[in-house]
């Protein structure tokens, strides 16, 4: 008479006991059979209900890790993805302060020796000053020398008679 899942409401309400002489007012009985078959009805309503809120609950509870995951292996790929600009940026930049130390030392190994093609010039040009400013002393001194021969020779002559025939 019992089911696999309980006595129903309707059993209950419907359930008959035998008669005996000294038993229970059979109105009292029906009354509270009625009672505890309503009571038991509207927990059965209760306990269904629950049961599909509790699937809803799951089958929510499932969505959410589902996201959960989706989200967690979001992040992780977005922190593998920033790790790995990270490092490729970290490598472009070492690359190009490489490369900027080889152009720096090559600009300053042009710049040196210009430098010293420069301080070469400037001694050929010293040395030029000189050899010219010893070559000007030197045609002054014969000039000089040569005024003075010609001055010498001037005054043993006579202006007077430089025009005249002798």
């Amino acid at each position: 008479m019992t089911p696999k899942h309980g006595i129903t409401p309707i059993e209950i309400q419907g359930h008959s006991f035998r008669k005996v002489m000294r038993g229970y007012d059979p109105e009292d009985v029906k009354i509270f059979l009625g009672a505890v078959a309503e009571s038991y009805h509207e927990l059965v309503l209760q306990n269904t209900r629950l049961q599909k809120e509790v699937e809803n609950l799951t089958g929510s509870l499932d969505e959410f890790r589902r996201r959960e995951n989706l989200l967690k292996e979001a992040l992780y790929t977005a922190q593998k993805t920033a790790d790995d600009v990270k490092a490729q940026a970290l490598r472009e930049a070492q690359s190009i302060v490489q490369e900027a130390h080889v152009k720096g030392e090559s600009a300053l190994q042009e710049v040196q020796l210009r430098a010293h093609q420069v301080e070469r010039q400037i001694l050929d040009l010293k040395m030029e000053r000189e050899n010219l400013l010893g070559s000007v002393r030197d045609l002054i001194r014969r000039v000089s020398a040569l005024v003075e021969a010609v001055e010498e020779k001037r005054s043993g002559e006579n202006v007077e008679s430089f025009g005249k025939p002798t």
